[in-house]
């Protein structure tokens, strides 16, 4: 995949396993750019005052401050639900796309898009709930026993919408925590060694210091970057994004059959469901590019994020721009050339009625400026991609906008005619949830790290040789056994390595030995599939764990949708007979992906026994840098047939080009 893009090199020739978590972790752990964070996070707060004093005015008087009429019953408020969904629905689908594809240099992007993708999902959450007129009483959506033995109505999409919603923040959580997990980690290691440094120093700022290292030791869960841990996380991360994409493509291709199985002119269109996913994505590319452009240019991440990465950032709008236009040409086409009357109106209103000047934003800024990236050099400007995206993003809510007003404004009946105009108090939520999204967004830049530092290092390892002849010439190459004091209860032997390679082929030579007493693991700070032959773990899977999940989660949904409906609360509207089971499929395949993703993040706990924040791993000398650039070999006593010599004497006799430790050491418990 990465030798697909063309341009210059996808990191820096000189770049270390040592240097990437250094210049990641040192943005939340330094926080360079101090004042310019801070004069960004008031304008957040203040956007984000705004939204609360809306939302209490909201609560006083009602959704009728919207400006929303008989005809229009959905303006800006379904509109500002449908941008958001579709933001996250789109970077959640970038990212998750390239780690199924397996793009090595997704490492400066998914990090990104997995946070926007979460925190535009909580800004879309909102809506829902605070368009219901009495919100406190969200909860009547879910099914829970009750005084009056009522069920909510399966067959209603704003059901749906709630067990979407629900279902897409329980699969971005997962995937951004499972992403994020080894990083924390790195963080933890770093902000310990700055603690102890604070506190040997005596500086006035070192109890917060150790504040921040316990506080990452504790959302790091104990992880030690174990081969076993590793095996699991790969799996799990792939899998989550799988759900994901099913996710997103059910969720965006739901909502927009709702629209198309209406009889409203210019919903009533079987192209309907495909512009909306494209423009969802298309939406979701755009705010990442413009995110990923303003981190690179604070914080100074050039090294990381290089021009290769903006002209794959370049591609993918400049792909999904022609998509967009494709869909807007195929609809006006169709339209005037095959559709009925009623739906040239639309058109002809959209192009020219009242609200044409959002029609025309729509259409200009998702179909226009991406047509610039046909040049190389405009690919890799990051100003000109910063600004495409925005441009993006303000189309996207234009068409979301032109699909909803027109068509609502002017129905078959004359009667159900009533104008519509924007209410500044619409405005003014919309702008409150940007302020939720841009707060939310600097507390994350603020104290976690912005690029992937594992995706990072494994594209150094891969593009750049000279990560490991760096490692081999910071460290020692003779093995240096120690003895430790025969009071102290043994715990087992440790052993360190500048390379995974050296890691795999110790742990084939100790294999052998008393594998009955002997309990073999590899720590490192990337993934290390060389040594799960070794260590027997290659049987491992999580698959099992998430297809129980998912069928388990599907069909008890969709089990109790029938009973619901056909037996305990028969409740006959529309026309619709008493089992109407293809109304149950939508959110019970939703609900599906949310147990799978459930019980893959518990599968992914237990098997790896996390939490576990005291380990003796840790209390091997220098195994901080398990986090950082070396490679751990442990091997623990399990009874008192243990020969620690014998494990020595094997490890310091392999060759130094094949496995020969840079340390050997005796660790207590």
């Amino acid at each position: 995949m990465a030798g697909s893009v063309t341009g210059g090199p996808l990191i820096r020739p000189d770049e270390t396993l040592q240097g990437i978590g250094g210049t990641v972790t040192a943005i939340p752990l330094t926080h360079p750019g101090n004042r310019r964070w801070w004069i960004a996070f008031a304008g957040a707060a203040a956007l984000l005052g705004l939204f609360l004093l809306t939302l209490g005015y909201l609560l006083a008087a009602g959704p009728g401050i919207w400006g929303n009429n008989n005809a229009v019953v959905w303006a800006l408020d379904i509109a500002s639900y449908d941008w958001w969904i579709g933001v996250a629905s789109g970077s959640l689908l970038v990212s998750a796309v390239l780690l199924l594809l397996g793009a090595e240099w997704r490492g400066a992007v998914n990090r990104v898009a997995e946070t926007l993708a979460l925190i535009a999902t909580a800004a879309a959450g909102l809506y829902p709930i605070i368009h219901l007129g009495r919100p406190w009483f969200f909860f009547w959506n879910l099914p829970y026993p009750n005084t009056y033995d009522l069920w909510p109505q399966f067959r209603s999409p704003l059901l749906w919408d709630a067990i979407d919603i629900v279902s897409f923040l329980v699969i971005c959580v997962s995937l951004w925590f499972i992403g994020l997990l080894p990083d924390l980690a790195t963080l933890r290691d770093r902000a310990q060694v700055e603690a102890m440094r604070q506190a040997d120093a005596k500086a006035p700022t070192r109890k917060i210091a150790l504040l921040r290292a316990q506080v990452y030791g504790i959302v790091a869960s104990g992880w030690r970057g174990s081969a076993a841990h590793w095996q699991i996380w790969v799996q799990a991360y792939r899998t989550v994004a799988l759900l994901g994409v099913l996710l997103v493509v059910s969720v965006q291709t739901g909502a927009s059959v709702m629209l198309a199985g209406s009889l409203m002119p210019g919903w009533h269109s079987t192209l309907l469901p495909v512009s909306f996913l494209v423009n969802a994505v298309y939406s979701g590319v755009g705010v990442t590019a413009v995110i990923v452009m303003l981190i690179r240019l604070v914080y100074g991440l050039d090294a990381l994020v290089t021009p290769r990465h903006l002209d794959v950032l370049g591609r993918l709008l400049l792909c999904l721009g022609c998509a967009s236009a494709y869909c807007y040409a195929a609809e006006y086409f169709d339209t005037f050339l095959n559709g009925d009357a009623q739906a040239r109106g639309v058109l002809a209103r959209r192009m020219t009625g009242d609200h044409a000047l959002v029609s025309w934003t729509a259409i200009l800024c998702l179909v226009l400026p991406a047509q610039i990236l046909w040049s190389a050099r405009a690919r890799t400007a990051p100003l000109a991609l910063a600004a495409v995206g925005l441009l993006v993003a303000i189309g996207a809510y234009a068409d979301h906008v032109m699909v909803l007003v027109v068509t609502l404004t002017q129905d078959f009946l004359p009667s159900s005619r009533l104008p519509y105009g924007v209410d500044i108090w619409g405005v003014a939520t919309f702008a409150g949830s940007v302020g939720l999204f841009l707060t939310l967004l600097l507390l994350f830049l603020r104290y976690l790290p912005a690029v992937s530092i594992v995706e990072s290092r494994r594209l150094a390892l891969t593009e750049a040789p000279a990560v490991q002849d760096a490692a081999r010439a910071a460290a020692q190459a003779a093995a240096r056994p120690e003895e430790t004091s025969t009071e102290a209860p043994l715990w087992g032997v440790a052993a360190s390595f500048a390379s995974q390679g050296d890691l795999a082929a110790a742990l084939q030579a100790v294999s052998g030995i008393g594998p009955d007493h002997v309990h073999l693991d590899g720590h490192g700070p990337v993934p290390m599939p060389r040594t799960l032959r070794p260590l027997g773990l290659e049987a491992r899977s999580i698959l099992p764990y998430a297809l129980a999940g998912a069928l388990l989660g599907g069909a008890g949904f969709y089990g109790m949708c029938v009973y619901a409906t056909a037996y305990d609360y028969v409740f006959l509207i529309g026309g619709r007979p008493r089992l109407s089971w293809p109304s149950f499929v939508v959110p019970s395949i939703s609900f599906a992906m949310m147990a799978g993703c459930v019980a893959i993040h518990l599968a992914l706990l237990v098997l790896n026994r996390l939490p576990r924040l005291n380990h003796p791993a840790f209390n091997i000398p220098g195994f901080l840098r398990a986090s950082d650039d070396r490679f751990f070999l442990t091997a623990e006593a399990r009874d008192d047939r243990f020969d620690a010599a014998r494990i020595e004497r094997r490890l310091a006799g392999l060759p130094a080009e094949a496995g020969r430790p840079l340390e050997i050491r005796r660790i207590p418990r």
